[in-house]
């Protein structure tokens, strides 16, 4: 998505020559990126990352200069490769990175592919990573050459990765702390609220809005599992059922007599729920009923489509309840186990999460000193 970036990048111009803060919108289009993490996987090209790239120096070019374009474009290839890089090395999918003008890049990954918290982390690492990396050959050209010039490479690839490393996601830094705990997210919110005040920016306001829904979801992963976890129980309910009749000899019986297990429970859950839709009944119970509802249902319209046909009735019914039910021990798995780690793990996490904080701060005071110390031959 692209967010009127031309009208952003031009008043981030304006912003930089007045504090580091102005800086905020230039690196904030970048961390739209961020919703890869979202975004399936992509059926791109092999040239699309090359093609977009050039697209996107030329859109900045135009608006900074090619110095400036060549700069941040070499800054978000090394992060978005960083992030490829961490991928493939656990043997997770994804798409080739593209660039979009005033906005970054994206890579198209599944989320349903990172198996745990533990994978997100080393995954959302590499990008920070790469780009602390990034920023290396920069230092060494500066001290060749003191051109300062490279003093800005260093300041917006420190700025870009520091600030992508908040605790909010989707940002990186979002994505890091999950091994942590995802109660970080709303202590990252929450700090992020007066920020936005102070400094009113409509990338840190969408950045807030993205965390606040991702933060809502995950809050809302206790009521999801104890769905499906009724869910789960109640179709193995259902298919002990189909395997009983399946023990009757009198195959003529065996469908009317599921119909009245069925017609049964029918009843019972539409009582239920008459009784109980609009009252302060628990919202969670109502939602059981009616998917239980919805089984029983779609079971007796099998039932009438097969009319007489026993033995294939009961095969599709099979197939239906297993391929479901396997659905539905896959994802309570991923819902129980995603978050959990050891201490030993978070510890780790917490050190090198802390760590390559503290290093791009050194590095973005480099950068800063860089530029203050030759301002003269800057302006």
């Amino acid at each position: 998505m692209i967010f009127k970036g031309e009208l952003y990048i031009l008043e981030a111009k304006a912003k930089a020559n007045k504090s580091i803060w102005g800086w905020l919108t230039v690196v904030g289009l970048f961390l739209l990126s961020k919703l890869k993490w979202v975004v399936g996987i992509f059926k791109i090209g092999k040239f699309a990352t090359l093609g977009s790239m050039f697209v996107s120096l030329g859109g900045y070019a135009m608006v900074f200069g090619w110095k400036f374009a060549l700069a941040i474009v070499y800054l978000i290839f090394v992060h978005e490769m960083g992030h490829l890089a961490a991928a493939k090395m656990k043997g997770i999918p994804t798409s080739p990175a593209i660039f979009l003008p005033f906005v970054g890049a994206i890579i198209g990954i599944d989320p349903k592919n990172i198996k745990n918290a533990k994978q997100e982390f080393f995954i959302a690492y590499g990008g920070p990573l790469a780009g602390l990396l990034s920023i290396l050959p920069a230092g060494l050209l500066y001290l060749f050459t003191s051109d300062p010039y490279w003093g800005l490479v260093i300041e917006l690839g420190a700025l870009i990765n520091l600030f992508n490393l908040f605790p909010v996601s989707p940002l990186d830094g979002g994505r890091i702390v999950t091994v942590l705990s995802t109660k970080i997210w709303l202590i990252g919110l929450l700090i992020l609220v007066p920020i936005i005040f102070i400094s009113p920016d409509p990338i840190l306001f969408l950045i807030l809005i993205f965390g606040a829904i991702t933060w809502w979801h995950r809050y809302q992963e206790k009521d999801k599992t104890k769905l499906l976890s009724s869910e789960q129980t109640f179709l193995t309910e259902l298919e002990n059922e189909r395997k009983a009749m399946l023990q009757i000899e009198e195959r003529g019986n065996r469908i009317i007599m599921l119909k009245n297990h069925l017609l049964y429970k029918h009843r019972k859950l539409q009582s239920y729920l008459q009784q109980h839709t609009n009252t302060s009944k628990n919202k969670i119970e109502i939602k059981q009923a009616k998917l239980k509802e919805e089984w029983v249902q779609k079971t007796m319209n099998k039932l009438d489509f097969y009319e007489e046909e026993d033995y294939p009735v009961f095969q599709d019914l099979a197939e239906t309840y297993q391929t479901r039910l396997k659905e539905l021990d896959e994802e309570l798995d991923r819902l129980q186990t995603y978050y959990e780690t050891s201490l030993k793990t978070k510890v780790i996490s917490l050190l090198l999460y802390l760590g390559l904080i503290l290093f791009l701060v050194v590095f973005l005071l480099l950068g800063m000193a860089i530029l203050e110390y030759n301002q003269h031959l800057i302006l």
